[in-house]
């Protein structure tokens, strides 16, 4: 198989088997998307394509002053929960909590929430906060830390 993006590495069949080989992936912290981001598990979590998840075409990251809403810890900015708690952000690590998106030109920072599921509308594991940056545990670590 022919590797389907970035990510992805092309297997080949053996002959020896009826079986396909096992789906194999770039290692963790790859370059992907035209540095875009770092692989993860096989993907390349980058904010723009989470916001286009969360909120549909049209969408865009949000400017940087949004993110540092999540050194508040009130309302949709915030890193992570403790006991039903919003914990803050630390300054370097803003980009691992909340993902603010826009649509269009707006200048409104956008949050995506559910009362079900503390992680909805979180930035994912693996995305790329800075050069060399990922998020791991909404921290914003060195790739070489990270993995």
């Amino acid at each position: 198989r022919a590797a389907k993006d970035d990510c992805d590495l092309p297997e080949l069949c053996t002959g020896r088997s009826a079986e396909c080989p096992t789906d194999s992936f770039q290692r963790n912290g790859h370059p992907c998307q035209n540095n875009q981001g770092y692989c993860y598990n096989g993907k390349c979590p980058i904010m723009k394509n989470q916001c286009i998840a969360l909120m549909g075409s049209g969408v865009k990251v949000s400017r940087d002053m949004c993110f540092t809403l999540n050194q508040r810890g009130k309302g949709c900015g915030f890193c992570r929960k403790e006991n039903g708690a919003n914990i803050p952000c630390a300054a370097k690590d803003v980009k691992c909590g909340r993902l603010f998106c826009k649509k269009g030109n707006s200048m409104t920072c956008r949050c995506s929430v559910s009362p079900r599921d503390p992680d909805y509308g979180m930035v994912e594991p693996g995305t790329k906060c800075g050069d060399g940056m990922v998020c791991s545990n909404r921290q914003c670590v060195k790739v070489q830390t990270a993995y």
